[in-house]
């Protein structure tokens, strides 16, 4: 198998920005609704399940997403719950002070996923 190597899509106006390092630094931002959620997370899919790595911190600050790209947000965090190669999971779940949706999809994430740390960072 070839070693994997950093990850790095530029954000668009219906894509985010994805950089994901083969460290464990990952990060996803901006707008997630592209056309086909499945076909734009299914790269990422692939990576985090080739990832080998002890610690993993995943910064998210979506702005906004979609129904699609929400289902498939959290079954990327699955996925890395599901690594075991990776033993620390870490989520930095950035939402907008008064946007209490995107909270509360980092809440529901959270209560359904058992191996991962999340921590809630607000701005205006």
């Amino acid at each position: 198998m070839n070693q994997l190597e950093n990850l790095h899509f530029e954000g668009s106006a219906s894509s985010p920005e994805v950089l994901f390092k083969t460290n464990g630094k990952l990060k996803m931002a901006g707008k997630a609704i592209p056309d086909n959620a499945i076909a734009f997370f299914e790269p990422l899919f692939m990576w985090i399940e080739n990832l080998v790595c002890e610690k993993v911190v995943l910064d998210i600050s979506l702005e906004y997403m979609n129904t699609s790209a929400t289902m498939q947000l959290f079954g990327l965090l699955r996925m890395l719950e599901e690594n075991c190669s990776i033993h620390e999971i870490t989520v930095n779940w950035h939402y907008e002070e008064d946007d209490e949706d995107h909270y509360d999809t980092g809440l529901m994430f959270e209560e359904r996923l058992t191996r991962v740390k999340f921590n809630y960072l607000s701005f205006v």
